[in-house]
């Protein structure tokens, strides 16, 4: 696993003052660190993992094990989610949300926004104790939507019923999407309810928010960057010298069957329904937690609450 580290200290010991007379204009901290192995001595961690691509089941494994590994490391005191993403699979979010819940109750974590935290972003950010962004970051987009998906080609086939292909009414589309919906709400409602200014109808709208504004309606807790989030998260795990690594969370995308095959000649929208489509070669509707818009691919219900439900263009208007 590659591994990059720094360490900082915010130490007024002795033993580091004692440092700082024999080597002067030397680090301190760095010293500090390698004085505390020698004397075989546990260095306290803050973990930095990174949410940084479209959520789906390849990306959203190495971020769990991850979080997982944290946990069962007992020199981690606390984590930085790097959050940049408009979100993805709704089923990939959902299950990555509950790592990071699992993670926050025992160990302070803290999400740094960099550029993005929309729709299922902000879903796995929600859990966190505290969210940083930077002051150009957008953030928000509560809502989930459904898509038709085929990553590839389609054969003739013969099916034993009407449904089984995933025929469904649009009253029944709309009465799954609402279902699916309830529990981003919750997930944001419970973690941050006690913060957030906006009505769940106004969340329904499922907007995005400059850092300005989401600082101001309650969807994040301060402006800042990475920095200001590793600081945060060190200061509620009550360290004074501490240790940072980022902890590795690229997918083996080489996995996916439409990558391996043409890895070099997929475009950006194809790379994305490589990641987030459950069966290429078969027109499957699959439920998003995403924000932005899908080229060549028709939403064909979106949902916000108790608001009246509207098609769609997704050549002319965002997913949200």
């Amino acid at each position: 696993m590659d591994i990059l580290s720094r360490v900082r200290s915010a130490s007024r010991s002795y033993t580091v003052i004692f440092v700082v007379a024999l080597l002067v204009g030397a680090a301190v901290a760095p010293t500090a660190f390698s004085m505390a192995n020698e004397m075989g001595e546990q260095t306290d961690t803050v973990a930095v993992i990174e949410v940084g691509s479209t959520i789906a089941e390849p990306t959203a494994a190495p971020v769990k094990e991850q979080l997982q590994n944290a946990r069962s490391n007992d020199s981690i005191k606390a984590v930085v989610l790097k959050v940049n993403t408009p979100g993805g699979a709704l089923s990939a979010t959902e299950s990555l949300a509950l790592e990071v819940e699992r993670t926050a109750e025992v160990m302070p974590v803290v999400v740094s926004v960099t550029q993005m935290a929309a729709s299922g972003g902000y879903y796995v950010s929600a859990p966190a104790d505290h969210i940083v962004a930077n002051p150009s970051a957008m953030v928000g987009s509560v809502g989930v939507n459904f898509a038709y998906f085929n990553a590839g080609s389609v054969g003739t086939a013969i099916q034993s019923g009407p449904d089984k292909s995933g025929g469904y009414t649009e009253e029944e589309a709309i009465e799954m999407a609402d279902m699916m919906v309830e529990g981003f709400y919750g997930t944001v409602l419970d973690h941050r309810g006690d913060k957030i200014e906006l009505s769940k109808e106004e969340l329904a709208y499922a907007k995005v928010y400059p850092s300005q504004k989401a600082l101001h309606n309650g969807m994040i807790d301060e402006i800042g960057t990475l920095d200001t989030a590793i600081q945060r998260a060190a200061d509620q795990a009550g360290l004074d010298t501490y240790e940072v690594v980022e902890l590795d969370t690229t997918p083996d995308l080489t996995q996916i069957p439409l990558f391996s095959a043409q890895n070099d000649n997929l475009t950006s929208s194809e790379r994305v329904e490589a990641m987030i489509d459950p069966a290429p070669g078969v027109e499957t509707p699959v439920a998003l937690a995403m924000y932005g818009t899908l080229p060549d691919e028709q939403i064909i219900v979106t949902t916000a609450g108790d608001a009246s439900v509207q098609r769609v263009d997704t050549e002319s208007e965002g997913a949200t």
